[in-house]
């Protein structure tokens, strides 16, 4: 089995920061661009749109919060970067990871409604994009070098910064389990802190910390270490239901990744630990084995450390980058039309597919010549409707401008589907002329990964067989967004088929082990391959798969849950436990005293 150099690298980089400072080129200073579109002032959309160098941001609050926002984001991807030593992205520019920062919790709501109560955050990521959402809960302040152990950690940059930490394992590493230490390290960095050129890493989270210390008071644990090791949550109870279960998880799970980061020696062993479980060892064994605990040893382990050992980490870096920051109105049209997308493009399932459709064809109706209600129209079409309702929009939008790669890659789509409908020669006419239009979309937009996995499936179902280009170009897309299944699939094959067994091996080990994938009829698709890998397998048989209808593509999606409803539940069961504790207890001691009364004599 080909190791994943993810996990090599990640203590050997862990302990760069420990001298203290990282050494790089000083930062660029900050730069702010500002675009207006043309109009009145009430036909401008409140939502506007914010580009950093590796963001692109629709928020609806103020710029100067959007400012911070993307500031704290930058340095935190170049800190990730620092600690894991993303994988080789053969070259390629990534493409810029799109978020949504609303002032207000319901719009999150309106992108998926199907979230936990406590949702404030969510990532997903499916071939038609990969999306985050965020809310501005509260400002973000900026911090001096003495603030930075001192601050209180605002909820919005913790909820942001642990999202994009989870997320950004998921898209740029192998790293699949175990869960842990993908949501301990998520933690671990969520309460990370930046000045314009220091960081301070390893504060504990506040609810976090009241949850470990609310047990320590005596109450029951919901979950043992080797309960959260194994991941071993489904059937657990614990004070405040579901989310009190969750909390203790994301308590116990920064406690240990805490500690694996804690020391030269531990960060080394954390290495080992990680490559021992994707070779397949139990969690728990390997923690064990690694760490040099004793089997049972590691909640008592845990205990003594988080009473003394708990330390933050100051770090000196010179090289934190600025956040160059460009920003654009939106037409009022394009506002509308914002959340509806980013729905469109987040996996829904059918029913909720349908009636965006429906919202969507009601609203293009008002702006019937703007363009991004055509586009957004066309996806919902495509997606949900009639393909063939689509084509004349797009082919007015194409004939308008030919520069626009949007338009190409649904027109082609629509092809792809139209394909599906038709046989014959129908069938032909419409994969060539699909072919002929996702590859003008993808030299129009070489970094889009929706572009390059349509093109991918065209030429597999239109050619004798797939060009180099299209192989390369799933691959590629996949190498920038691990974290999609269909590209991880597609570009597995396209190894598989150009005799790269390892990273076809790879790619499918992901795919296995995505989040929540378990038994999925995926994640089943990927082990059987890996077993066909080994023995070997003939170049037509993998061109016979990658034209098999493959399994339907399960939305992956990442919730960020509110911590403090959370912990307030569980204090709210803790105390309704004791109450009654105390009244059964009262109600016991008085039968007692009743029984001990001397009895009347009878007359």
């Amino acid at each position: 089995m080909r190791f994943s150099p993810a996990t090599k690298a990640i203590a050997a980089a862990l302990c760069l920061l420990t001298a203290g400072h990282v050494a790089a080129q000083q930062p660029a200073p900050a730069n702010l661009e500002r675009v207006t579109v043309a109009g009145r002032k009430g036909e401008v959309s409140p939502w506007f749109r914010a580009e950093s160098q590796r963001f692109v941001v629709y928020s609806d609050a103020r710029e100067e919060d959007v400012t911070q926002l993307l500031d704290n984001l930058e340095k935190l991807d170049h800190v990730l970067r620092i600690y894991t030593q993303p994988a080789d992205e053969g070259g390629q520019p990534e493409p810029k990871l799109t978020l949504y920062y609303a002032s207000r919790l319901s719009a999150l709501r309106e992108v998926d409604g199907s979230g936990p109560a406590n949702a404030v955050g969510l990532y997903s990521s499916c071939a038609s994009g990969v999306q985050g959402f965020n809310v501005l809960l509260e400002r973000i302040p900026s911090l001096r070098d003495e603030q930075l152990d001192k601050s209180k950690l605002d909820d919005t940059l913790s909820y942001v910064f642990e999202a994009y930490t989870r997320h950004f394992l998921y898209r740029h590493t192998d790293i699949r389990t175990p869960a842990s230490f993908i949501d301990g390290f998520a933690q671990y960095f969520s309460s990370v802190r930046f000045s314009a050129q220091q960081m301070v890493v390893g504060r504990t989270p506040p609810a976090l910390g009241q949850y470990l210390h609310f047990l320590s008071e005596g109450r029951r644990y919901g979950l043992d270490y080797e309960d959260v090791l194994q991941n071993n949550i489904a059937n657990a109870k614990s004070y405040g239901g579901e989310a009190g279960v969750r909390l203790e998880f994301e308590a116990k799970s920064w406690l240990l990744t805490h500690y694996m980061l804690s020391s030269d020696e531990n960060r080394k062993r954390l290495g080992h630990y990680l490559a021992a479980v994707e070779r397949g060892a139990s969690p728990t064994v390997a923690f064990e084995r690694v760490f040099g605990l004793k089997k049972g040893d590691a909640g008592q382990v845990m205990w003594r450390y988080g009473l003394s050992s708990v330390k933050a980490l100051r770090v000196a870096m010179p090289s934190l980058p600025v956040a160059r920051v460009s920003f654009r109105t939106l037409p009022q049209a394009s506002g509308e039309f914002l959340l509806a997308e980013s729905a469109l493009k987040s996996c829904p399932s059918r029913p909720a597919g349908e009636a965006l459709l429906k919202q969507v064809a009601a609203l293009a109706a008002r702006f019937p010549n703007d363009e991004r209600a055509r586009l957004t129209l066309s996806r919902a079409q495509i997606d949900w409707g009639n393909p063939q309702d689509a084509v004349p929009a797009l082919n007015a939008l194409v004939a308008a401008d030919e520069a626009n790669a949007e338009a190409w890659t649904l027109l082609g789509m629509a092809g792809l589907r139209l394909a599906e409908r038709s046989e014959g020669d129908a069938r032909r006419a419409h994969l060539q002329a699909a072919v002929g239009q996702l590859q003008r979309a993808r030299a129009l937009s070489p970094q889009s990964p929706e572009a390059a996995l349509a093109v991918f499936k065209a030429e597999v179902a239109a050619t004798e067989e797939p060009g180099s280009a299209a192989l390369q170009g799933v691959i590629s897309a996949w190498q920038a967004s691990r974290e999609v299944d269909a590209l991880a699939r597609s570009a597995a094959l396209a190894y598989a088929y150009e005799g790269n067994a390892d990273a076809a091996y790879q790619a499918l080990g992901a795919l296995a082990g995505s989040a929540g994938a378990g038994d999925s009829p995926q994640a089943q698709w990927a082990r059987q391959w890996q077993g066909r890998l080994s023995t070997g397998v003939a170049r037509r048989d993998i061109l016979a798969e990658m034209r098999r209808d493959p399994v339907p593509e399960m939305p992956f999606k990442e919730w960020t849950l509110d911590k403090k409803s959370a912990m307030q539940a569980a204090e709210l069961a803790a105390g309704l436990e004791g109450a009654q504790s105390f009244m059964q207890q009262q109600a016991e001691s008085q039968r007692t005293e009743g029984a001990q009364l001397p009895q009347q004599p009878q007359r």
